[in-house]
């Protein structure tokens, strides 16, 4: 997903950019680059090692500067190259600009400008941005104006962020991929999240499709992109209490993350029926009921309308975000559309929600990150109330999503009581089965299995989600051939792929 970070303010932004880009890491990246302005030159330090693993030396030149930006790289176009990697210099080097997103004119705009006598000396479609930025300087001295106009001419979801020499500021237009604007004392911070700089800023700015920012001195001001006039801002505190982001003694991420799932399962049902109430009473309206995700949220939205269908008698579409195209011309005003994403930013999800809002779809959500897009734009957003989730495969979000759903189907049906006393149960429960012993016994089946090319899990009624969910995880992280599949698929061919030795998963 790539991740964006700008800081201006007071302190040293190199050691406030590298932090906030391992804040951003959950996103995933393969590079990084991070550019600052000192001694009135922009000096720039890029790798494709992990952040983690940055030696001090090698960044030293970055200390003492006060303005900079920085990028993590999930490589699109162009290999995994220090080259490739953001931000990339103007030919003059007055500017640098980093780039979320894909351009998806790209090579229609390149061949332009190369017959313009510009040349390009990396593979990404971001240069492509910056040339752009070059060629429209030809006809206006503003550098904001420039940015402005070469925007409008690309195609696709794009942020971008710009650090110029000249004015010693910080541009960056969102449009798509998330972009907010964080505010300290005396300090600003441009980032894909509210959670790089949460324990920093005091107020966030969240801003909109086509919205161009940019600090003036440590002040903020916002314009719409269409036409270049300027808006009035809004600023909304921080009230994110989950800030401080630490392995509290586990050896990564993921595995913290995989036991926390038995407190996060219980805050993710920690809604009074009051609360519940405007959801059901929409669910009972609606003519029709979808639900919708991408890639583990797809699981989950599944989930979810599996146990409405199965527990609140309600008829409801599972969708995939990047498959809706054939549903569009069905959604009619009076029904209701239930967005499923951790992050709040997912592309796909954000263009079917835009869609299904256009025919008059009431909106509901259950996402993770709150003042997120999703959120902004749901009739009816909820939370899973999970705290960060640093780690880039999803687990104790997806669960909390899934516990969410069975909270208010079986809440339709009248058992409410029931259901927040089931879930407590099964947090004790996993309180009993997150142990050094079981830990140990998963090990031992992890080293029987691992040299082991392919594998397939099955799964009948609500585990066939879970078989999914489960095989997603694993190819994930380990790269091997893992395949979920419905119970009843055995005999309908999967067992023609199961030779002798092969884990099976049930």
């Amino acid at each position: 997903m790539c991740g964006i970070y700008g800081f201006v303010g007071n302190s040293d932004a190199s050691k406030n950019i590298i932090e906030g880009l391992r804040r951003l890491e959950y996103r995933g990246y393969d590079s990084w680059g991070i550019s600052v302005i000192k001694n009135n030159e922009i000096v720039t330090v890029k790798n494709t090692i992990l952040l983690n693993e940055v030696k001090d030396s090698s960044i030293k030149s970055l200390s003492g500067s006060t303005i900079g930006i920085g990028h993590n790289r999930w490589a699109t176009h162009g290999g995994v190259t220090i080259n490739n990697a953001h931000p990339h210099y103007s030919t003059d080097k007055s500017f640098v600009l980093a780039q979320n997103g894909i351009v998806e004119n790209y090579q229609e705009l390149k061949k332009k400008l190369i017959l313009k006598g510009y040349n390009f000396i990396t593979q990404t479609d971001t240069e492509v941005i910056v040339r752009l930025v070059e060629s429209k300087l030809t006809k206006t001295t503003d550098l904001k104006e420039a940015l402005r106009l070469a925007f409008l001419d690309l195609e696709g979801r794009n942020t971008v962020i710009l650090l110029s020499l000249k004015n010693n500021q910080i541009i960056s237009i969102r449009n798509g991929s998330p972009l907010v604007v964080g505010l300290g004392k005396h300090e600003i911070f441009f980032a894909s999240d509210t959670l790089s700089f949460a324990d920093k800023a005091e107020k966030v700015i969240y801003m909109n499709d086509l919205e161009m920012a940019e600090n003036v001195g440590d002040k903020v001001h916002l314009y719409d992109v269409k036409n270049g006039k300027e808006l009035k801002i809004k600023e909304h505190k921080i009230t994110d209490a989950n800030s401080d982001i630490n392995h509290d003694g586990y050896d990564h991420f993921m595995l913290k993350e995989i036991v926390e799932q038995k407190d996060t399962i219980k805050a993710a049902v920690a809604y009074s029926e009051e609360e519940l109430k405007p959801i059901l009473d929409a669910l009972k309206k609606a003519k029709h009921v979808y639900t919708i995700g991408a890639g583990t949220a797809s699981f989950a939205a599944g989930m979810i309308a599996y146990y409405l269908r199965k527990h609140a008698n309600i008829n409801v579409t599972e969708l995939r975000s990047y498959e809706v195209e054939s549903y569009i011309h069905l959604f009619n005003k009076g029904d209701l559309l239930i967005a499923v994403s951790q992050s709040g930013e997912t592309a796909d999800t954000i263009e079917a929600i835009e869609l299904a809002k256009k025919k008059g779809v009431k909106i509901a959500s259950i996402v993770n990150m709150m003042g997120s897009t999703i959120t902004r734009i749901s009739d009816l957003p909820y939370f899973t109330r999970s705290g960060p989730e640093i780690c880039v495969a999803s687990t104790k979000a997806f669960t909390a999503q899934c516990a969410w759903g069975l909270l208010v189907a079986l809440t339709a049906v009248g058992k409410y009581k029931e259901v927040r006393k089931d879930i407590h149960s099964l947090s004790e429960s996993l309180e009993n089965y997150f142990t050094d012993k079981k830990f140990e016994e998963i090990k031992a089946v992890a080293k029987k299995i691992k040299n082991k090319e392919h594998f397939f899990v099955l799964g009948r009624g609500q585990n066939y989600y879970i078989s999914l969910e489960g095989s997603l995880k694993v190819k994930e992280i380990t790269y091997k051939h893992f395949e979920g599949f419905a119970g009843g698929e055995l005999k309908h061919g999967v067992i023609a792929l199961i030779e002798k030795d092969t884990p099976v998963f049930v």
